[in-house]
């Protein structure tokens, strides 16, 4: 039971700068927001400016997974929440017996509570942060990356001004090598073998793997600093390395603007158990006319074939209220989907997307009219 329910979870800290997705909420103060659960990293967060969220998930693990999240943020203090979760400066083996402890505590359901105890219990009760199918092939990939670029592994990360770290990618970096770690490993083969098994995503997108990938890695590089993401941490280090690469909702400021919000979670949190389109019908029955402000897609779309590529904005807006916001990570394969009942947003929002720290998306915004 305990291997079976570990192999299902896809995502463990997750893969997305929910950045964007925080700040829109941020500005607009949804009565209603509604997310793909993931982690509970990318979707939990939204609480903090929504008097209502909707956590949807087609897996009953990654939902188990998000309730516990949820859980830490509403009993543990910063300090206690890093230590549990094994987040910088703590490691991922230390703090066993607190973990056990803590899961004893939390007021979990028994059904997550007995989940988390099968899959804490063979691993001594280390963190399960790099644990799920996306971390582990970073972490392989990682280890990769580290054979191939020699003794300037990792530097790139060891910058803390913009101008030292552009002058030493420009100049210094080891981009032949790099170059050959793009060419290799950035490829549907290699995704194919390590994570999707058959099932990597349709490519739209006219650039080569390669050139998306290097196009991408050179915004990272270029545009923030390298060491304040937590998915240029994974990939050089199989985990994040240090307390600046911890992602958005784990640094103290908006842990503590979240952790008010975390507080009756029983009105404020409702988890469902299925896809995003079946999961607006049963929201939308719920709710009535009021109808949705913010839904966040993640890369969900991405993955849409047939007539639902076209038609899906149109499918969902019956439960959006007017004026409402979706937020839709194209990964690979964006999509032209029929805009009737809907507007482009996205360039109103820019600067935050060029400031989200994975830059392996293609974000768009849509706005209800």
């Amino acid at each position: 039971m305990s291997n079976q329910y570990f192999r299902g979870i896809n995502y463990s800290l997750g893969n997305e700068d929910t950045t964007l997705e925080y700040e829109i909420c941020r500005q607009h103060r949804p009565k209603v927001a509604v997310a793909i659960a993931g982690s509970g990293g990318r979707s939990l967060p939204l609480l903090a400016f929504s008097d209502k969220l909707f956590a949807v998930d087609v897996s009953k693990e990654q939902l188990a997974l998000t309730e516990l999240r949820a859980r830490t943020y509403q009993g543990l203090d910063h300090y206690s929440f890093l230590k549990f979760w094994g987040y910088p400066p703590f490691g991922e083996y230390d703090y066993g017996h607190y973990r056990k402890a803590m899961l004893n505590e939390l007021p979990l359901s028994q059904q997550t509570r007995n989940y988390f105890h099968e899959l804490f219990g063979p691993i001594n009760y280390a963190s399960i942060l790099y644990s799920g199918k996306w971390e582990r092939t970073f972490q392989i990939l990682s280890k990769g990356l580290r054979l191939m670029m020699g003794r300037e592994y990792g530097h790139i990360l060891s910058f803390h001004s913009m101008e030292d770290q552009k002058a030493y990618y420009q100049h210094e970096f080891p981009m032949a090598q790099w170059k050959t770690v793009l060419f290799l490993l950035g490829n549907k083969s290699v995704f194919n073998a390590l994570l999707y098994k058959g099932d990597f995503v349709k490519k739209s997108l006219t650039e080569s793997y390669f050139q998306f990938y290097f196009d991408a890695f050179e915004r990272l590089f270029t545009q923030q600093l390298a060491r304040r993401s937590f998915f240029v941490n994974l990939c050089f280090f199989g985990k994040i390395n240090h307390e600046d690469g911890n992602p958005l909702e784990v640094r103290a400021l908006s842990f503590n603007e979240m952790k008010p919000r975390m507080q009756n979670l029983e009105r404020d949190l409702v988890y469902i158990n299925q896809d995003i389109l079946g999961g607006l019908a049963t929201i939308t029955q719920q709710l009535g006319p009021s109808g949705v402000d913010f839904l966040s897609m993640s890369d969900v779309p991405s993955y849409f074939r047939g007539e639902l590529e076209k038609n899906f904005l149109s499918k969902i807006r019956p439960s959006m209220r007017t004026g409402g916001l979706i937020s839709v990570r194209y990964y690979l394969n964006v999509l032209e989907p029929d805009m009737d009942g809907f507007q482009d947003v996205t360039n109103q929002y820019r600067d935050l997307i060029n400031r989200e720290c994975v830059q392996m998306y293609r974000i768009k915004i849509y706005q209800a009219v």
